[in-house]
């Protein structure tokens, strides 16, 4: 029905339990009361303490959360005596080897001892069962059962060209009693990706009838946008899920759980601010910027985007500058080495100096080279040193700017609006090549974010109705959605003129249930925010004083997004064990003086086993950044050897970008996965997924596809997104995915137009 299994027992309605057995677990809540301070997971913890035969079922209904949540605290993963001497024979057997990653050492384990389980596992390795099972050495099947998932797969075989996900598609439509879990074995995907495909999320003629009954007592209104509708819906049906809703409008279930009506937050820190600003006032006649820079070196706590609020900027123009671009003292001397291998020779402009800097240490990120040269990311990442696309893309968009060249004082901005307007088909990527910009910068143009006449029209009727009176954005897309509580926050921020993002974080489009707010309000009256101290400083000011605060509940309290919280020292431990391990990492492969991603490449060669996470934690980075360096995508030997043929019979061309190589290398090897691709090129999967080359469909599918493109070709000069719209127009039943297809556009890109955001 479009949910997890998780998403639906986390629902009162499918949280009951008996009259007797609710008597019990409230007898066992008053012996064990939940302590101010004390998070759900901690009383729970308390729980099982009290009540050693407390199952994670029982304290998950007990705290309010979900059964798997409980389940996967230590508390909670007991095993007897006697399997706990087995596990340890096992683990004594088959030794964690040093700079060996926990899912490196399952799979060593599971080869030595092949009955060994995901559950097991996890408990030797001290992980989650969940994600051991998922890891290819523990997703094995009885033969039987292969026997029968092989027949299947040769009554339909996967056609030449189709994607995993189509195959399964085809798989299930053939086999409609297939589940997720196999047809993800028979295709060689996760069960989870193969489970929110839309051929795999149905609902009982039951469920249906239950929806289509919530839809009825509330329609959707004319011009109500699918997001505004959920908001509607939850109002009139506050048990009603994200799920559900999603179903109900037709949008996906993460847009929807992410909504105001759906998700939970709190901040009211405009006195905090006022106070601030009061202390260091702005100078009669100092710019926004100026004022910035007083600010944070009056309040060094003072985070970006708490200064950007003060003097009505954008959080990335203030982010940008120095005062607010600052680094570790490891990190300063690491920089400072790079300065002194490759100074600044006399009248060498910054840029200048930043491209000696790229070409001497080729691994140099814009970002570190901004700041040894005292300029701004933005500025240095849009350097042709730092970004390069292939020479036959450079030639079509040297002819674009030969048609459209930039006029006598006129600002990159105006120049990107002109080239859009004689180029409709012009991507924000390619104007922002061709000005010499960023792409973000370039993306919240109005001429390059355009919405339907009928979209437009009604948020022209709603900002008339709340006009901007000269408030900053952010400050005017509250006041919009004051009094218009159904606005959305993308559609805030096309009034206003900003990026969703910065509109979805605010306090006014994010709200928190009654209970967890009073809570969290002790939590903060308890360890309030000092003067001038920044969210995230405040975040791990309340980390400290409250160990078991959660990142999710720390962004609620400071105003902030999970995410952002999340990644922070504070809330990224390990256990002492792991990180006398990492340390132990560390000092055998110290930090020569590189970049991170340098010395986590140096680690991965010394520690062939180390994972991408325990790298990042050892550098103080992202996991996702370390995750998509060619060391940490790793293949069989066989596999390397089919892809390195492939590579040396499509070598990559002079100035080809990977994008264009990797275009080149379908087109050579038809069958060949964007996966492999992206490891072909050191690229991310996802962003060779999305281009053209790779979103293939079956023979049937593209004749199809063929003939809708026929009854509704493109006119001349028309863009793809016009087409596109044109073409659902004509085709009501037409979906992104095939739209994208037909007009040759990512599917994300034409998924958020107007003509495709209806029921």
């Amino acid at each position: 029905m479009g949910a997890s299994t998780g998403d639906l027992v986390n629902r009162a309605a499918f949280r009951t339990v008996s009259a007797q057995d609710q008597a019990r677990l409230d007898e066992i809540a008053r012996q064990t009361p939940r302590q101010s301070r004390q998070s759900k997971g901690a009383w729970a913890d308390a729980l099982k303490a009290a009540h050693p035969n407390l199952s994670a079922a029982d304290a998950a209904v007990i705290v309010g959360v979900v059964k798997r949540v409980i389940a996967r605290r230590a508390a909670y993963r007991t095993v007897s005596a006697q399997d706990r001497a087995r596990l340890d024979e096992i683990k004594a057997a088959t030794p964690q080897l040093s700079g060996q990653s926990k899912g490196a050492w399952a799979d060593a384990l599971k080869a030595a001892h092949p009955d060994l389980s995901a559950a097991d596992a996890a408990i030797t390795v001290g992980s989650f069962k969940d994600d051991i099972a998922r890891r290819t050495a523990f997703r094995t099947v009885s033969a039987q059962d292969q026997a029968r998932l092989d027949e299947i797969a040769r009554q339909t075989p996967q056609l030449p060209g189709q994607s995993k996900g189509a195959w399964a598609d085809a798989l299930k439509a053939a086999h409609p009693d297939l589940s997720a879990a196999d047809a993800a074995i028979i295709v060689g995907a996760v069960k989870q990706d193969i489970a929110k495909r839309a051929a795999f999320q149905t609902v009982s003629a039951q469920d249906q009838a239950r929806l289509d009954e919530i839809a009825a007592v509330t329609p959707r209104l004319p011009g109500q946008s699918k997001g505004a509708w959920a908001d509607a819906l939850k109002a009139a049906h506050p048990d009603l899920s994200a799920a559900d809703a999603a179903i109900i409008v037709n949008a996906v279930k993460q847009d929807i759980a992410k909504r105001t009506a759906f998700q939970t937050v709190s901040a009211q820190d405009h006195a905090r601010l006022d106070e601030i600003a009061r202390q260091t006032p702005q100078l009669q006649g100092q710019s926004k910027g100026a004022w910035a820079d007083a600010l944070k070196a009056a309040h060094p706590d003072l985070s970006a985007a708490d200064a950007a609020a003060i003097v009505g900027a954008v959080k990335r123009v203030i982010a940008r500058r120095a005062a607010f671009q600052t680094v570790s003292a490891q990190d300063q001397a690491r920089l400072d080495e790079i300065a002194r291998q490759t100074p600044r020779l006399p009248g060498q402009s910054k840029g200048a100096w930043a491209d000696a800097l790229k070409a001497a240490h080729p691994d140099l990120s814009a970002s570190d080279a901004a700041i040894i040269v005292g300029s701004v990311k933005h500025n240095i990442v849009k350097r042709a040193a730092f970004r390069t696309v292939s020479a036959q893309d450079q030639a079509r968009l040297d002819e674009i700017a030969r048609q459209t060249p930039r006029q006598s004082r006129q600002s990159k901005g105006a120049w990107a609006d002109a080239l859009k307007a004689a180029h409709p088909d012009l991507s924000v990527a390619d104007a922002a090549t061709i000005v010499g910009a960023l792409k973000d910068d370039i993306a919240v143009r109005a001429a390059f974010r355009t919405v339907s006449a009928q979209d437009q029209a009604r948020l022209d009727e709603i900002a008339a109705v709340t006009p901007r009176q000269g408030r900053s954005n952010a400050a005017w897309a509250d006041a919009l959605k004051a009094a218009h509580p159904d606005l959305s926050a993308a559609d805030a921020a096309t009034i206003v003129g900003a990026a969703k993002d910065e509109i979805a974080r605010r306090a006014a489009f994010r709200t928190v249930s009654a209970q967890d707010q009073a809570r969290l309000d002790e939590l903060a009256r308890q360890t309030p925010q000092l003067p001038g101290q920044s969210n995230a400083a405040w975040a791990d000011a309340l980390k400290a004083a409250h160990p078991d605060l959660s990142a999710a509940d720390a962004a609620v309290i400071v105003g902030a997004i999970k995410q952002d919280i999340a990644k922070r020292a504070a809330f990224r431990t390990v256990s002492a064990q792991d990180q006398a391990r990492l340390d132990e990492i560390a000092a055998a492969t110290p930090r020569q003086g590189g970049s991170n991603a340098a010395w986590a490449d140096a680690l991965k060669a010394a520690h062939p086993d180390l994972s991408a996470a325990d790298a990042a934690t050892i550098l103080g980075t992202f996991r996702d950044d370390i995750a998509r360096r060619a060391a940490f995508r790793t293949v069989s030997a066989q596999d390397q050897a089919r892809l390195d043929e492939i590579k040396a019979a499509t070598p990559q061309l002079p100035g080809q970008s990977k994008g264009a190589w990797a275009d080149a290398l379908k087109a050579a090897h038809p069958d060949l996965s964007a996966a492999d691709a992206a490891i072909v090129v050191g690229a991310v999967r996802r962003d060779i997924a999305v281009r053209t080359a790779f979103q293939t469909v079956s023979a049937q599918d593209q004749a199809r596809l063929d003939e809708i493109a026929r009854q509704t070709p493109q006119l001349p000069g028309q863009s793809k997104g016009a087409w596109a719209d044109a073409l659902k127009a004509a085709h009501p039943d037409l979906s992104a995915a095939d739209a994208a297809i037909i007009v040759g556009a990512s599917k994300k890109r034409i998924a958020r137009r107007a003509a495709f955001k209806v029921i």
